[in-house]
């Protein structure tokens, strides 16, 4: 049995330069996917990364099974691939978020589609597959418990080169309910979604991993797991970065076991400086004027930020949103990330934006959190664009990045680069709205 998989590539992510090469996180949707495959199939097994690869499949020898993974913004790449792929034979299967929380826009385009977790039926589908009765819909239901997960098959990529190859998960899913964020719609019907901690740690072991990266969502929306995992990484003596919340600050346990267990950084979703942004996006906390000290708590335990912000939210005007490189610096955070505000197919901000009719395209191409594609009330669209391109430009000018490499003295190499990294992207970042028809792509990355 020969199987493809394809992470399928957007406007943003994709292979275009040797630096892009250097600064991925490896995913893990892939190769825990291709975990489940049975090896009594005996399958040979590929695994493409379009952000990373360039790929002439038009060399590729035939599979029986396509595998495309996909979210909003690389859906028509997907598509694409999906009708390429039948054209030769192939049994195709789209899954990823948008196929999860759009299913209607995605079955259409493929054999199969995935929604949810796949390693809870991806070797039944395999199964069903061999047995000539593979089903057009596979779900993952109410996992109660815990949901455990087969080894990652990183063999599978070590020839992609990722900045960062050691990616492991812990807990899938988040228990806040942001209304803007797709991975909360993701994980609606999902209250089961942690490994066992003792399967997380022996395949730390097993890996020889000294440096993680957890891909969690949020860590401590699950805090009593969260201090279980951290109690069991302290006698480990390794290193790594994963997502929390920054309320987390509050708990001085939790903080304590951070300290102790190895991290080193984290990523915290700040989103805004308006607290009507934070109530009307149902953020569950609101503390905006304890952002310094708690950035400042995480900063005494050598433990970096990587906080993301989003402009475009309900209440922002051209003038708060220009003013936020200033806020950050003031709050001392060590890397900020910037996305615009995409009401995601499948969410609430997306169904309203529908019957509001402000949304400014349909073409998913440009759903990638660096175009505007929907019109508020306090800037327009045209403003918004112009002012996101520049708090980009702005944030990664040398002065910026140098004064941002001064606050947590062991992480200072890794900042830089990091800082480094979005200055290269910042020069992507679209200055004008000029959205093109969706063109039929070549079928090579």
């Amino acid at each position: 049995m020969r199987i493809l998989f394809i992470l399928a590539s957007d406007l943003i992510y994709k292979k275009s330069s040797f630096f892009t090469l250097n600064n991925g996180f490896a995913p893990l949707t892939l190769t825990v996917l291709a975990a489940c495959v049975p090896e009594k199939y005996h399958p040979y097994i590929e695994i493409i990364d379009e952000g990373m690869q360039k790929v002439n499949y038009d060399k590729k020898a035939d599979f029986d099974i396509v595998s495309i993974s996909c979210c909003a913004s690389s859906s028509n790449r997907a598509f694409f691939l999906s009708e390429y792929w039948k054209k030769r034979g192939a049994y195709t299967v789209i899954g990823g978020v948008h196929a999860t929380l759009y299913p209607e826009d995605v079955k259409k385009h493929c054999d199969t589609i995935m929604l949810g977790y796949g390693e809870d039926y991806y070797a039944r589908f395999i199964d069903d597959f061999a047995n000539g009765t593979p089903a057009p819909r596979y779900e993952s239901h109410d996992c109660q418990g815990f949901l455990s997960a087969p080894r990652a098959r990183r063999d599978l990529v070590k020839h992609i080169p990722y900045y960062f190859k050691n990616t492991m998960v812990a807990n899938r899913g988040c228990s806040n309910k942001c209304r803007f964020c797709s991975i909360s719609q993701f994980n609606k019907h999902q209250r089961g979604v942690r490994r066992p901690v003792g399967e997380v740690i022996q395949e730390i072991k097993d890996e020889n991993f000294k440096k993680v990266c957890f891909l969690d969502p949020s860590l401590t929306s699950d805090m009593e797991y969260a201090k279980e995992l951290l109690t069991a990484l302290v006698p480990l003596k390794i290193k790594y970065y994963i997502d929390m919340t920054i309320n987390s600050a509050q708990n001085d346990e939790f903080m304590d076991l951070l300290e102790k267990s190895g991290c080193y950084e984290i990523l915290c979703g700040f989103e805004s400086f308006n607290s009507h942004n934070l109530e009307d996006a149902n953020k569950k906390f609101n503390l905006i004027n304890k952002y310094k000290e708690y950035v400042r708590k995480f900063h005494s335990k050598n433990v970096s930020i990587l906080g993301t912000f989003v402009a475009g939210m309900p209440f922002d005007t051209k003038e708060s949103i220009l003013e936020m490189p200033d806020l950050i610096q003031e709050i001392q955070v060590d890397l900020p990330k910037y996305s615009i505000f995409t009401p995601f197919p499948g969410t609430e901000p997306f169904e309203i934006a529908q019957k509001q009719k402000t949304l400014l395209t349909m073409n998913f191409d440009y759903y990638d959190l660096m175009h505007v594609v929907h019109r508020s009330d306090k800037i327009t669209p045209y403003d918004l664009q112009k002012a996101f391109h520049k708090i980009w430009e702005k944030s990664f000018t040398l002065s910026y990045i140098a004064k941002r490499c001064s606050y947590v003295k062991k992480n200072r190499v890794d900042i830089f680069l990091q800082n480094l990294y979005f200055r290269h992207l910042s020069h992507k970042i679209p200055k004008y709205i000029d959205y093109q028809p969706i063109e039929q792509p070549n079928c090579n990355a």
